[in-house]
């Protein structure tokens, strides 16, 4: 086989492990394997009846062209009056960039604002592709490990000693992918108070905003002096079920914005004309839809607390409760190093992940993947039962 000299960037990336889950639990399926799957984070509800129905008028309307590189207006309208709304600031339009799903603002904002050599502050555990994002943009990942102690939210003290000439970037997720973490309005202003004395950029991941079980605080609510150094990313993908439609937004100073629509004028230049019109309808304020998303964000609670149940009747697990989005993150560390069914051992939560999918047929990601080894992630967004099941083949498959 033909070998090819690769861009030098990619020497360092690492495959998003969700992904790569996925792709093996839909190979396992297509052998006929019965596969429970807690790897992906994707609400298992359908995507609502009035956003699907605003996609088919706009095919019947034949609105299937181009649009303007970042979005149509009136999305861009509906998503600053939105984001205004939650903030407690004023956003235009021209703040607001569509981006084709959450990730790929991220991306283009990495692009945008990071240079060879600039370092990002990621605290860990993370999402898996806030890193190969970085490091795609040449920023070196710096990664303070936050603990079950800090209810794994970084602290004024670790934010302080990570600083340095050469941030960018610091990246914060409430609630969070991995672990459900919320940041409360005091923690949120102790960071915010470190990080006046810094010129970094911050970047407030707001994804799973509408799946919080505790009072949410948002960013600029609690420091609205740091709005000229904020980007907030957010979609539809949590909240409405629309993970496939791939809708998301870039808010914050129009020069940066700017800059990110620039890049999309040479790359996507728009996410599709038919998703953004749907998603026209959902942040177009409505009371059903209010109303539907409150009661997704239920179901996940009432998932959250059967898991949890579940998990503490696993011996050599525990788990530190979430207050957001739709994950746990359990200890497994005394389950490594020692003899499971069969005699198998795992040296690593990777190997156990591992060993769950051949084994007990369930699928999760190791921590090693969120910079948290001795964890895996369980994605709860999925049916009660599949959730009694799982955690039945979970606590069998180690003996």
């Amino acid at each position: 086989m033909k070998t090819y000299r690769l861009a030098r960037r990619l020497a360092q990336l690492e495959p998003s492990a969700t992904s790569a889950m996925n792709a093996r639990v839909q190979q396992l399926r297509a052998e006929g394997i019965k596969v429970i799957s807690f790897s992906v984070g994707e609400p298992d509800f359908d995507t609502p009846t009035p956003i699907k129905a605003a996609a088919i008028d706009a095919l019947n309307k034949n609105l299937t062209h181009y649009t303007p590189a970042g979005g149509i207006a009136e999305l861009r309208k509906a998503i600053a009056a939105r984001v205004s709304a939650d903030q407690g600031l004023a956003y235009t339009a021209n703040q607001i960039t569509v981006t084709t799903g959450a990730k790929e603002g991220l991306y283009l904002a990495f692009q945008a604002l990071c240079d060879d050599g600039d370092e990002a502050i990621i605290p860990a555990p993370y999402w898996v592709s806030y890193i190969e994002q970085a490091k795609l943009a040449g920023a070196t990942p710096v990664t303070p490990m936050t603990s079950e102690a800090t209810g794994f939210r970084i602290t004024p003290e670790q934010l302080r000693a990570a600083l340095t000439p050469r941030t960018k970037i610091i990246v914060l997720n409430s609630p969070s992918n991995p672990t459900g973490a919320v940041y409360s309005a005091a923690e949120l202003r102790a960071l915010a108070d470190v990080l006046l004395e810094s010129e970094a950029i911050i970047i407030t991941d707001e994804i799973y905003d509408a799946i919080s079980y505790v009072e949410y605080a948002r960013w600029l609510h609690v420091a609205p002096e740091l709005a000229e150094r904020t980007l907030i990313v957010n979609g539809a993908s949590k909240a409405y079920a629309m993970t496939g439609w791939r809708v998301g937004y870039v808010a914050g100073p129009q020069p940066i914005v700017t800059a990110i629509k620039d890049i999309q004028s040479h790359t996507s230049t728009h996410t599709a004309s038919i998703a953004q019109y749907a998603a026209l309808v959902a942040y177009t304020p409505s009371d059903e839809l209010d109303q539907t998303v409150r009661d997704m964000a239920a179901a996940f609670h009432r998932r959250r607390d059967l898991i949890l149940e579940l998990l503490a009747e696993i011996p050599g697990v525990t788990c530190a409760v979430p207050d957001g989005a739709f994950y746990v993150f359990p200890n497994v560390a005394d389950l490594l190093g020692r003899p499971l069914k069969n005699g198998a051992v795992c040296a690593t939560s990777d190997e156990l992940n591992n060993y769950l999918l051949d084994q007990a047929h369930i699928a999760c990601v190791g921590g090693e993947s969120f910079g948290a080894p001795g964890y895996i992630r369980l994605s709860y967004a999925t049916s009660e039962a599949d959730i009694i099941e799982g955690m039945r083949r979970f606590r069998d498959s180690l003996g």
